[in-house]
């Protein structure tokens, strides 16, 4: 499994593409929906999370 870190200059490369993070403990991998207009924060389907991924806060990967 290859992966990369996701950067605010590098994301908007990869909508539809899924990624890794770890909340609560817990990996979880989703699929990016969209991303922001500054490039920090994705758009993810994930309830708990509000629908909203801060990367640059958080180790977020691609799964390539």
């Amino acid at each position: 499994m290859n992966i990369t870190r996701l950067t605010p200059n590098n994301v908007s490369q990869y909508i539809g593409h899924e990624i890794i993070f770890k909340t609560r403990n817990n990996h979880i991998v989703k699929r990016i929906v969209g991303v922001s207009n500054c490039g920090k924060t994705i758009t993810i389907e994930h309830a708990d999370l509000k629908n909203n991924l801060q990367i640059v806060t958080r180790k977020v990967y691609v799964i390539l």
